[in-house]
């Protein structure tokens, strides 16, 4: 958006409306690595908050104090205010209790000038200067004294044909852009700085936004918007959510590598392991080899016959260890079998999460792959409190569905009474589901078959035409030892063939 200087003057207007005259109360970083410049007056306290690095640069003007909102032009947390050193702390002492007396833009470029007066109790005065530089990818902030630079936000030496800037040094302005490109404003630009905002939206997206029509947008959802201030504060919230959803995607990237990581070992280990078994089921040819060589010395010469013999004691030992290998054999196939099914139910858990349950699926991987990392050790979740994944049926019987680890855990253990039915797609990872009755009765079959489709759809196998589905009483259901939440063994189960369906297509729609 910061691509054309109107944009850039009718920013500096609208900041000048909004805080000439107010005194500058505190500076530093927000918590989001935003420079932060608090302004009091009167009662109202507002952050002026610069972002030269983003991508666009931005400046956004949001409450100190949220629940003073009149306004405002963002909203959130309280903003928190740290200083640092370097030029922040400079920043903050040289600003702190003057006056903003005046905000101004250079024709043709993206640059803010703000300037900062104060007047000691003598009558000395005193101004300083601080310029924004809101060059994509080139972004600055500079304070200047005169002509002398205080300090810069990015310091850097002259090079040959570009400028400096040192503190100390003096303060060239950037060089004007080569091709300056602007939309003519129906108003000319003295009125573009009050015109409405020509505000483009695909969905909740913000597209664009200039202070003319502009062409290429005709599927667009367009709006006419006073404030270019607002309307950088909606870009701003815009790219935190995206941020948050790239970091999101990356926690939930780094979880299912592990994932598929020890997936990998451990089939491999199993792959091992069947060699090992099928050599094993074979030493009946080691024993036949054996006896043959008994069952012949008689035909061999003396000399023969020892090193006859050796050699068929090592073939009956080779034969006996075999066999003792088996059972070891088994157990650990098992083993590594029960791993692979918590790995191959973490994964699907981990791909079918919402972005507000992943971080119990992280706990779950952290319990089951321990990490000597810090930075991947994560505190224990805490529980949430929500409306649980439910139906009443016509019959009257409640069904619940796990969404997460620990809400399958939950739902099994602590919400299901011994006598209620518990269902599980036969094979394959998928949530548990309660079928249950206030009144203790036997469900009828058809919320059973509810039940069933449920389980069915909330599960891997959820593209199947027909999925079999286990059910049992609760009372059957036993947790895995050492094994992450949701991880169980049941016993006296059931099975009924049943086709996926969402609750969605059980709910009735209002009125219904």
């Amino acid at each position: 958006m910061l691509t054309d200087w109107v944009l850039i003057r009718r920013l500096a207007r609208e900041i000048a409306e909004r805080l000439r005259g107010s005194r500058v109360e505190d500076v530093g970083l927000l918590d989001d690595g935003r420079v932060g410049m608090v302004f009091r007056r009167r009662r109202e306290r507002v952050v002026l908050a610069i972002d030269v690095f983003a991508s666009p640069p931005l400046v956004t003007i949001e409450d100190a104090d949220p629940s003073t909102s009149s306004g405002s032009t963002g909203s959130g947390p309280p903003l928190v205010i740290a200083t640092e050193p370097g030029f922040v702390r400079t920043l903050a002492r040289s600003l702190e209790g003057m006056l903003l007396s005046d905000v101004s833009a250079r024709r043709n470029d993206r640059l803010l000038r703000m300037t900062f007066s104060a007047r000691s109790r003598f009558g000395v005065g005193d101004q300083l200067e601080l310029y924004v530089e809101l060059v994509p990818r080139f972004g600055n902030l500079v304070l200047v004294k005169g002509e002398r630079i205080v300090g810069a936000r990015k310091e850097f030496v002259p090079l040959e044909g570009r400028r400096g800037v040192r503190a100390g040094e003096p303060y060239a302005l950037p060089p004007l852009p080569a091709n300056v490109r602007t939309i003519a404003a129906p108003q000319g630009d003295e009125g573009a700085a009050d015109a409405p905002m020509h505000v483009y939206r695909s969905g909740d997206k913000l597209l664009q936004a200039y202070v003319a029509p502009l062409e290429g947008f005709e599927d667009a959802r367009h709006s006419c918007e006073p404030s270019l201030l607002r309307i950088f504060a909606e870009l701003h919230r815009q790219q935190i959510a995206l941020a948050g959803r790239q970091q999101e995607n990356q926690r939930r990237h780094h979880v299912v590598k592990r994932l598929e990581e020890r997936e990998a070992k451990l089939r491999r280990e199993l792959d091992a392991l069947s060699q090992k078994r099928v050599h094993a089921e074979q030493r009946q040819e080691l024993r036949a080899q054996g006896e043959r060589i008994f069952a012949t010395l008689h035909e061999l010469e003396a000399e023969e016959r020892e090193a006859a013999k050796e050699n068929a004691a090592k073939l009956f030992a080779q034969y006996k260890k075999l066999a003792k290998s088996l059972p070891h054999i088994a157990e650990r196939e098992r083993a590594l079998q029960a791993a692979l099914n918590a790995v191959e139910t973490l994964l699907w858990e981990a791909q079918r999460a919402a972005d507000e349950d992943f971080a119990e699926v992280e706990a779950a991987v952290a319990e089951l792959l321990p990490s000597r990392r810090k930075s991947e050790r994560r505190a224990s979740v805490p529980k949430r409190k929500r409306a649980r994944l439910e139906l009443r049926t016509r019959h009257g019987s409640r069904i619940v569905i796990g969404r997460s680890p620990l809400e399958n855990a939950e739902l099994t253990f602590r919400l299901a009474r011994p006598n209620d039915l518990w269902l599980h797609a036969q094979g394959v990872p998928g949530a548990h589901v309660i079928l249950a009755r206030d009144d203790r009765a036997t469900a009828p079959d058809d919320d059973l078959q509810v039940a069933a489709a449920l389980a069915a759809f909330y599960s891997k196998a959820k593209a199947a035409t027909s999925v079999p589905v286990d059910y049992t009483l609760r009372k059957y259901v036993r947790k895995q030892r050492a094994a992450p939440p949701g991880l169980v063994w049941y016993t006296h189960s059931e099975t009924i063939l049943a086709h996926p369906e969402s609750l969605d297509s059980f709910v009735l729609p209002a009125g219904g």
